[in-house]
């Protein structure tokens, strides 16, 4: 294979129509190559955009805990409420809801100690709106 440098890309009389009436409508064989070559590079753009919003969106490792260490807290603060509701003999019907959002807001921190004291509140919250669904508190 011999390669030439002298040649362009941009135009090739070579790609023409073979028989006209075969092609399906509206498709034609010739290729503008300029036009792929930007379509090319916007694809790139994007791609380098992808990743740039994807490092933004990291966050560091202590905003997750303290982010973490919240919702337990607001979470233990809920399972008070139930516990208040239900000693006075009624919870609160939105008290389900609060109490399976936080259960499914949880994500891993990075700490062990942290990881293992939010998956016992999990469990609680878990356990508590199963006996309120059981129940009939919706």
């Amino acid at each position: 294979m011999k390669v030439e440098s002298g040649r362009g890309v941009a135009s090739s009389s070579g790609a023409k129509r073979a028989g006209g009436a075969s092609a399906a409508p509206g498709f034609s064989a010739s290729v503008d190559a300029p036009e792929r070559a930007v379509a090319a590079t916007a694809t790139g753009a994007l791609t380098s955009l992808d990743v740039v919003l994807a490092l933004q969106g990291e966050e560091p490792p202590a905003q997750r805990r303290a982010r973490q260490a919240k919702r337990g807290a607001d979470a233990l603060d809920a399972l008070e409420k139930l516990e208040q509701g239900l000693l006075v003999g009624r919870a609160p019907a939105a008290l389900k809801a609060e109490l399976e959002r936080l259960h499914f807001a949880g994500e891993a921190t990075g700490d062990p100690r942290l990881d293992d004291i939010l998956r016992e509140i999990d469990i609680r919250l878990a356990v508590e709106a199963a006996k309120l669904e059981r129940v009939g508190v919706a």
